[in-house]
C-alpha cells in the first residue's frame, strides 16, 4: 500500500454520515448526570480505575507483555504492583519489575491527558514528542529488519521522529507504505491544523478514530505510535467531556480488521469501535450514581434529593415517561418482524415429515409491561446482561416477544424490553438471545445453550429522537435476527 498525504477531514467521503446518534444522545444525558457525581469517591475512583485499565490495556495490544484479563483486573483493583505482577502472571521477578515500570509511564501518559484538558494547552507536535518520550522512557531498545532481512535491536529515539523508514512487510509479502522519513515533519504539522480546524466540524468519535488512523498511516515515530495514536484518540473524548479510549486485549482482532479497512477507504469499522468503547464506558459511569446516593450521609442524600426534586422541570418527566411509549412501539415492531418470519417459515415446516409424528410449526408470543407473565425469562436476561456487563432493571418497565420453533428440538428466539442501571434514569435496553429445550427424566422441559443474539445489546435513551431509536433498531433487529436463525440452523444439524 502506498502512502497517501493528508487531505482536509471535511474533504473525507461521507465522513458526516459516521456520527452516532446514539452516542451524541447518551453523551448529552451523561454532562446532564456529571455534576452530581464528579466530586464523588465514587466517581474518582471509577476514573482511577478506568485510567489504569488503559495504561495496562494499551501495552497488551502492542504485545509488550501479555496475560489472561484476570491479571489485568486485579491490577484495575489494587494499583500497578511488580509483585502482584509476578503473582499472578508468572512472570519473574525481574521482568515484572520493568512491565510495572512500562505500566506506570502509560499510566502516567493517561493522567497527564486529563490534565492537559484541564490546562487548556494547545495540542501540537512537541506535545505528541513529549508523550513519546514519555512513553518510551523504560524502553530503550526498538527490533528492526536488516536490508538482508535479519531482525535486529537498535537503539530507540525517544521523543524524535524517525530518520528511516519502518514499512512492515505483511504475511502476504506485500509491503505497508508508511509516510517516508523526509516528509513526516510536514505531515505531522498538517495533522496538527486539521485536528485543530476540525474540532467542531464533525463529532468526537469520528475526529477521534480519523486521527488515530491518519497518525499510524505517518507512523512517525520508530515504535511506540500505536500507544500514542490511542492516547491522541483519547484525548479527543476528553476534551468533550466524555472518557479515554480503552481498547481491550479482546478487542484486537476487530480493532485490527477496523484499521485495515480504514487504510482501503473506509472508517465507519473504526468508528464504529470507537462509539462502542465510549458508550459502554459511559453507561459504567452512569451505573455508579446509585453508589455514589448511597454512600453519602443521610443528611447529604436529603439535600441532594430535594435540589434534584427543583431541577425537574415538567418537560424532564414527561421525556422520561416518553421512553416507555416508544418502547412500546419498539416492541410492536418487533413482535411484527417475528410474526412475518411466522408466516413464511410456518408453511414450509409443516410439510416437512416429522421423526417423531409431532407437526413442526412455529409460534409468536408476546407479554407488555403490566402483563402478569412479563418477568418470564429473568434468569436469561440476567445471564446476557452480565455478558454485556450492566444492571437488569425490572422495576418500571419490562416486556418481551419471543419467536418458537417446534421441531425434534424446540428453539426460542427471545427479545426483552427494559431499564438500564439503577433508578428511573430514561436509559432502556433490548437483548436478544436463543435457547433450546431440552425433555428431562421427570417430563418437565430443561432450557439449555442459552446465547446472545447480537454482540451488543440495543441501547435507547429519552434525550434521542424517536425517528433516530427507530432507524438505529431497524438494523439492530435484522442483525439478530439473522444471527438467531443462523444458531436455530447450527442446532439442526
Amino acid at each position: 500500500m502506498i502512502y497517501q498525504k493528508i487531505v482536509k477531514l471535511e474533504d473525507e467521503p461521507n465522513i458526516k454520515k459516521l456520527e452516532s446518534v446514539e452516542l451524541e444522545a447518551l453523551g448529552k444525558l451523561w454532562k446532564e448526570k456529571k455534576s452530581e457525581l464528579e466530586d464523588s469517591g465514587e466517581y474518582k475512583q471509577f476514573i482511577k480505575k478506568m485510567q489504569r485499565e488503559w495504561a495496562i490495556e494499551t501495552g497488551i495490544i502492542e504485545r509488550l507483555y501479555n496475560w489472561d484479563r484476570g491479571v489485568t483486573e486485579t491490577l484495575i483493583e489494587h494499583g500497578v504492583d511488580s509483585s502482584l505482577i509476578s503473582h499472578k502472571s508468572g512472570i519473574n521477578r525481574d521482568e515484572s519489575e520493568h512491565i510495572a515500570k512500562v505500566i506506570e509511564d502509560q499510566l502516567d501518559i493517561v493522567e497527564g491527558l486529563f490534565a492537559f484538558i484541564k490546562g487548556e494547552q494547545p495540542f501540537s507536535e512537541y506535545f505528541i514528542r513529549s508523550m513519546h518520550e514519555q512513553f518510551t522512557s523504560n524502553q530503550d531498545y526498538t527490533e528492526a529488519l536488516t536490508p538482508d532481512g535479519k531482525l535486529i535491536k537498535v537503539p530507540l529515539l525517544k521523543g524524535s521522529y524517525k530518520k528511516h523508514a519502518n514499512n512492515p512487510k505483511r504475511p502476504d509479502g506485500i509491503v505497508h507504505e508508511y509516510c517516508p522519513a523526509e516528509l513526516v515533519e510536514d505531515e505531522m504539522q498538517s495533522l496538527v491544523q486539521e485536528y485543530i480546524k476540525s474540532q467542531d466540524i464533525v463529532q468526537p468519535e469520528v475526529l477521534s478514530a480519523w486521527l488515530h488512523h491518519r497518525f499510524t498511516q505517518i507512523h512517525p515515530f520508530q515504535d511506540g505510535n500505536g500507544r500514542i495514536a490511542r492516547a491522541i484518540a483519547s484525548l479527543v473524548f476528553l476534551k468533550a467531556g466524555l472518557f479515554p479510549l480503552v481498547i481491550r486485549d479482546s478487542d484486537r482482532e476487530e480493532y485490527i480488521l477496523s484499521l485495515e479497512q480504514a487504510d482501503a477507504g473506509d472508517l465507519s469499522k473504526l468508528v464504529k469501535l470507537f462509539t462502542k468503547r465510549q458508550r459502554d464506558s459511559i453507561l459504567s459511569a452512569l451505573g455508579i450514581q446509585q453508589q455514589v446516593e448511597q454512600a453519602k450521609h443521610s443528611k447529604q442524600i436529603i439535600t441532594n434529593a430535594l435540589e434534584l426534586l427543583k431541577a425537574k422541570s415538567s418537560k424532564h418527566i414527561n421525556s422520561l415517561s416518553q421512553i416507555y411509549t416508544i418502547a412500546d412501539k419498539l416492541q410492536s415492531a418487533l413482535s411484527k418482524k417475528l410474526l412475518t418470519i411466522k408466516k413464511d417459515i410456518n408453511p414450509e415446516l409443516k410439510k416437512i415429515p416429522s421423526l417423531t409424528g409431532a407437526t413442526y410449526n412455529a409460534s409468536v408470543k408476546e407479554s407488555k409491561n403490566g402483563d402478569k407473565d412479563s418477568h418470564f425469562f429473568h434468569r436469561q436476561i440476567v445471564d446476557i446482561a452480565n455478558i454485556h456487563d450492566y444492571y437488569v432493571n425490572n422495576d418500571n418497565y419490562k416486556a418481551w416477544s419471543r419467536l418458537v420453533l417446534y421441531t425434534e428440538k424446540l428453539f426460542e428466539i427471545v427479545f426483552s424490553i427494559h431499564g438500564h442501571g439503577f433508578g428511573d434514569n430514561g436509559i432502556m435496553v433490548i437483548s436478544g438471545f436463543t435457547f433450546e429445550k431440552i425433555p428431562t427424566e421427570d417430563d418437565t422441559m430443561e432450557t439449555t445453550n442459552t446465547k446472545p443474539c447480537n454482540q451488543d445489546i440495543f441501547q435507547f435513551n429519552y434525550l434521542e429522537s424517536e425517528e433516530n431509536i427507530l432507524n438505529r433498531f431497524d438494523e439492530w433487529i435484522d442483525e439478530s435476527i439473522t444471527y438467531a436463525l443462523a444458531e436455530w440452523q447450527r442446532t439442526l444439524l
